[in-house]
């Protein structure tokens, strides 16, 4: 699968990039806002172009929403009995409470289902993981690291946010269509997400965190990647959902942590060595596990 290979090829040039210092140090930072200002935002309006705007499409962008409350119940009764401290535990829900959904679960969705589910994948990266990101992820970490709370902020936040005014824009182009050179150009742009993405999960890679955090990336993965999913494949099931983009669902539910959670964790001070650990560790694991979603889904 030519897809498959170029996440495998980009991961580890990332790797080799950081391991013979060619690229800066904080390179991964520049590439990750070209991702977050352009390649995401054009692949939102590329995705959107048509997609059938229907209750069970929106269904699955509940997922994220789901399962971030579970991360939260999870790592505060863990913080409870005194497992983790506040700052380990607010790293760990912004990593594993956050799924991948964009930068690794589009290419990895491509890859094993094709191009047909990446509106699906669109819409339950837009209006779950960075929708909750902004109005809830955000703000209750900032309540619960020094007890603030700025709805206004919050707001203004969302709707400065490039992909979500791609996601508008998207709606807008469905109803007044743009001369088609303009697609053209999105269609170029969004193809760099993939790539760029899994050059700069490369480039944060260290293999010495396995040793150093073996507790948190225990819980903080085994929430992530097996538990996360197979919560979320029962309660799907439970409410009859449908069963072809139940899969899609799942696999999302099994991407690893959420680059821009991370980032933005960092940017708080919130335990930056174990947020690296459990951006580099988890996300190059998440290929093997969605190979086994792939694979129950068989």
């Amino acid at each position: 699968m030519p897809i498959l290979a170029l996440i495998i090829v980009s991961f580890l040039a990332g790797i080799l990039l950081r391991r013979f210092k060619k690229m800066p140090e904080n390179a991964h930072v520049a590439l990750n806002s070209f991702i977050i200002y352009v390649s995401l935002p054009a692949l939102v309006l590329k995705s959107l172009r048509v997609i059938p705007m229907t209750s069970t499409y929106f269904a699955a962008a509940l997922m994220p929403w789901v399962m971030f409350a579970l991360a939260v119940i999870l790592f505060l009764t863990l913080e409870r009995f005194k497992v983790f401290n506040r700052n380990t535990t607010l790293a760990l829900i912004l990593t594993a409470g956050l799924a991948n959904t964009s930068f690794v679960g589009m290419p990895v969705i491509e890859a094993l289902y094709g191009k047909q589910y990446l509106a699906v994948a669109v819409i339950l990266d837009q209006l779950g993981t960075f929708l909750l990101l902004v109005i809830v992820a955000i703000p209750l970490v900032d309540f619960l690291r020094i007890g603030e709370f700025n709805m206004r902020t919050a707001v203004k936040d969302l709707f400065l946010f490039p992909p979500f005014i791609a996601l508008i824009l998207a709606f807008i182009f469905q109803k007044l269509r743009p001369v088609e050179i303009v697609y053209t150009v999105i269609d170029r742009f969004a193809e760099t997400l993939g790539p760029l993405a899994l050059v700069s999960v490369g480039l944060q890679w260290q293999a010495s965190h396995l040793k150093k955090f073996v507790k948190e990336l225990s819980w903080g993965l085994g929430f992530k990647l097996l538990l996360a999913p197979v919560l979320i494949f029962f309660i799907y099931s439970a409410f009859s959902y449908h069963p072809d983009l139940k899969k899609i669902v799942v696999l999302e539910a099994a991407m690893g942590p959420m680059i821009t959670g991370g980032i933005i964790a960092m940017q708080k001070n919130i335990n930056p060595p174990l947020v690296a650990a459990m951006l580099s560790v988890g996300i190059p694991l998440s290929l093997l596990t969605s190979l086994l979603v792939r694979l129950f889904f068989r």
